[in-house]
């Protein structure tokens, strides 16, 4: 059977329809041109191009030859391509568990620098609540979880801090408050607030609890809602007020606006993170890990595996 580099001389010589200047494409002299495109036609058994000193052309022979060389290389060529894109993370598939907040700001910047990036990889996506990511990582049914911090410690997933976010609030755009730069936490005391529950682990009942005790007075809730979408739209219809990470700016529904939250202590934030299987060794995962810890806030993140 012919060998690549015989295909390799046979689509030189044919598309150049001379062996001179084939030979000067191929790098090589002449001579052993001539002998291999010879040693080819043996092989095959019938004579592949017709020669006389003024001109080579293909017999009819040459050109089905030359058609099925060119779609074998080609073939090649592309198998080459893709087990080094598979065994690279250029190609494959990818599930992102990820909790609502992350769709207004961390979750897009990530995806637009990984698509642009490796676009060959596949992304599938599932919206999952924090305390249910490590579970539906461990089950392979996500492959790298976007979380609002803290996530619960789950025996072979590891999980790392790469972003934080400050405290804002929302309030309806007719609030007494609504045309202040900022907004100082001691003046919220008196109002109602929407607040998503304890229940759904995001983390961010605690650190806004936590700003609130720090003041010295608890919230009075007058709504809890799973979704933060949902709860933005109750403060624009004046349900109440709601405090959240500054990245809600970004899901701006009309009858709200967004203000600084300004309190005692300026360590109170959100932490966003990631996790994944400990024992993933897909590459199209460490690809997506690493541009994610570029996208965030932090420098050095803080990892944990359980």
């Amino acid at each position: 059977m012919p060998d690549i580099r015989q295909l390799e001389r046979f689509i030189a010589v044919a598309k150049e329809r001379s062996f001179r200047r084939a030979a000067a494409q191929l790098h090589i002299s002449q001579p052993p041109l001539s002998d291999a495109i010879r040693k080819l036609e043996e092989e095959i058994g019938t004579p592949l191009f017709l020669r006389d000193r003024h001109r080579v052309e293909l017999t009819r022979a040459g050109e089905v030859f030359l058609g099925r060389a060119e779609l074998l290389l080609s073939q090649l060529d592309d198998s080459v391509a893709e087990a080094q894109a598979v065994a690279t993370g250029l190609s494959g598939q990818i599930t992102v568990g990820f909790f609502p907040t992350a769709t207004y700001d961390v979750l897009p910047r990530i995806l637009r620098t990984f698509r642009d990036r490796h676009p060959e990889v596949g992304l599938r996506f599932a919206e999952i609540t924090t305390p249910e990511q490590p579970e539906a990582l461990r089950l392979k049914e996500i492959d790298v979880a976007l979380f609002l911090a803290p996530m619960a410690s789950v025996k072979g997933v590891a999980q790392q801090v790469f972003h934080t976010e400050p405290l804002i609030v929302a309030v309806p755009e007719d609030h007494r408050l609504a045309q202040r730069k900022d907004i100082g936490i001691a003046d919220l005391r008196e109002e109602p607030f929407v607040f998503i529950p304890p229940r759904w682990g995001t983390g961010l009942h605690a650190h806004v609890s936590s700003a609130f005790a720090e003041a010295g007075f608890a919230p009075k809730v007058v709504e809890e809602v799973q979704h933060l979408h949902t709860m933005v739209s109750l403060v624009a219809a004046g349900i109440g007020v709601a405090v959240g990470a500054a990245s809600l700016r970004h899901f701006n529904p009309p009858g709200v606006v967004f203000r600084h939250l300004r309190m005692r202590s300026s360590s109170r934030h959100v932490e966003f993170g990631v996790a994944w299987r400990q024992d993933d060794a897909s590459p199209a995962v460490a690809r997506f890990l690493d541009i994610a810890r570029k996208t965030g806030t932090l420098t050095k993140s803080r990892k944990r595996v359980a």
